[in-house]
């Protein structure tokens, strides 16, 4: 059985260029393939695939369908490179910097079409 080198979720997105200046121009990921309607964005060797649907939207109760949890090495780090971008945001679009419970040091943000991106790493 061959390893399995990376799981790379899609996200529906309304807006392709409102996605793609939020995940390159805010939160530092790299469009490493782009054509009208996808995009494919790395950040540090993870990926996600950006698929444009402008009729898609939130929930009639306004909750996310999607939440994308990224394992990061340093969240510390990764928090403090993007504090400048983050505090840009409006404060309902951005949780900060916790502990959790469950033994994951994370902070989240909301992706331009309302679902969740966080970011964590283990507490050890």
């Amino acid at each position: 059985m061959k390893a399995i080198h990376q799981i790379t979720p899609f996200l529906h997105v309304p807006d392709l260029p409102q996605a793609l200046a939020f995940f390159c121009g805010v939160l530092g990921f790299e469009a490493t393939y782009h054509r009208p309607g996808y995009a494919y964005v790395t950040l540090e060797g993870c990926g996600l695939r950006l698929l444009e649907e402008p009729t898609r939207r939130l929930t009639p109760d306004g909750k996310a369908r999607v939440a994308v949890y990224v394992d990061v090495a340093d969240i510390d780090a990764l928090h403090a490179h993007l504090a400048p971008a983050l505090a840009a945001l409006p404060a309902d679009r951005v949780e900060p910097l916790m502990d959790k419970p469950y033994r994951q040091r994370e902070f989240q943000v909301r992706m331009p079409d309302g679902d969740w991106l966080t970011f964590g790493a283990a507490i050890i």
